[in-house]
């Protein structure tokens, strides 16, 4: 039998060539059905999407090409129910004209593992709990890191509201998210979003309190032209919380490198004393919050929201605000949500009309409750993607 000249290709061959990638593309059909039209993904990550019953009402003075569409609900999980050591995840969503999507993650879904390096005689070289054998690299192999790049269409929307990261004790994480807007859209039809990246002190239950090695988090919002592919920055936020034990172990090295040499020009340090622990460094800069988080608001879909945030930190008492001289004291408010609960937190309108909010709080349920509250409180979220968009609060 005559062999063919070259081999024919598998119909069952997996489309994505790195493990943890995943690509999401969300159409609008033909006459207004919201459409997976592509939904890929490979171990260690999962994507589960999923079709809600709701519907959001259109603005009696709505046009009917103007209609909101139904929103998809796209569910990020990686098998184990967190980041190991070494996982590498890169998701990719496009969201096509006039399209909505809620992106959440199921409950305990976002802890990262923490790096335990096995380094003895009778065990080969590698890291405990990783998912293959690899060679220990404490700056490089026992990393998490996670990339999420979402392009955004005309009058597309997107909710991502997910649970906060819980990173484990010595554990290393990154995290970069991209976000990209229509440049040439203007008023209505611009792109909108609203995104909460936030992280707790750890396991409290085992008595973690900002114990890991490193976390790092950035968030940017791009505008771009399609036809002329020119682009521009409009936010770019970044949380860096590190331990700082990398940068004293590197100069403890370099340190035995150059000996006694009273000539290098260091002073140094006198050791700790005995029976002291050492400083921790995050947890000095963070005290007293064991969760610090960011929310950032832009477009039309969310305009109401952001309003309605920056009122309640404007409404908040301020020191001297009050003229104690005067005859009659002014009759003080009841409290709101944003008063009530151990949160501190601010909120400002910055470049580009975005509404950046910036909170801490003693422990996640405190969190939980007080930035829930207010999204439910002014309704906006509820009314364009359904209840179960805060699933997470």
């Amino acid at each position: 039998m005559r062999q063919p000249s070259m081999p024919i290709r598998s119909p069952f061959e997996s489309s994505i060539a790195k493990p943890g990638q995943g690509t999401v593309v969300l159409s609008l059909l033909p006459p207004a059905n919201p459409t997976l039209t592509t939904l890929t993904y490979k171990y260690p990550l999962k994507l589960v999407p999923r079709a809600p019953g709701f519907v959001p009402s259109p603005e009696p003075s709505a046009l009917s090409d103007s209609c909101p569409s139904r929103p998809i609900h796209l569910y990020l999980l990686t098998y184990g129910g967190g980041l190991l050591p070494g996982d590498h995840i890169e998701v990719s969503i496009t969201l096509d004209a006039k399209t909505r999507m809620v992106v959440t993650t199921p409950q305990g879904s976002t802890k990262i593992f923490k790096t335990d390096p096995n380094n003895s005689d009778n065990s080969p070289n590698v890291i405990k709990g990783h998912r293959k054998q690899m060679p220990v690299n404490e700056h490089l192999s026992d990393m998490s890191k996670q990339t999420l790049d979402v392009r955004i269409g005309r009058q597309a929307a997107l909710c991502y509201l997910p649970d906060p990261s819980v990173p484990f004790q010595h554990s290393r994480y990154s995290q970069v998210q991209t976000f990209t807007v229509d440049a040439t859209a203007k008023g209505d039809e611009r792109s909108s979003l609203c995104v909460l990246d936030w992280v707790t002190q750890g396991r409290t239950s085992r008595g973690e309190d900002w114990n890991f090695r490193f976390w790092r988090g950035r968030n940017e919002v791009w505008a771009t032209d399609e036809k002329t592919g020119k682009s521009r920055l409009l936010l770019r936020d970044s949380v860096i919380l590190d331990d700082e034990t990398e940068d004293s172990e590197d100069d403890d090295l370099d340190e035995d490198h150059r000996g006694t040499d009273s000539h290098s020009g260091r002073v140094d340090t006198p050791p700790p004393q005995a029976g002291l622990a050492p400083m921790n460094v995050l947890q000095e800069r963070t005290r007293p919050h064991g969760v610090v988080g960011t929310l950032i608001l832009s477009g039309p879909v969310f305009d109401s929201l952001g309003s309605f945030l920056i009122n309640q930190f404007a409404s908040q008492p301020r020191i001297g605000s009050r003229n104690w001289s005067a005859a009659t004291p002014s009759s003080v408010p009841e409290p709101s949500l944003s008063t009530k609960g151990n949160v501190t937190w601010t909120a400002a309108r910055v470049r580009a009309g975005f509404v950046l909010v910036k909170f801490g709080a003693k422990d996640f349920e405190t969190a939980k409750h007080w930035l829930g509250g207010l999204l439910r409180e002014e309704g906006s979220v509820i009314r364009e993607f359904g209840e179960e968009a805060l699933f997470c609060l």
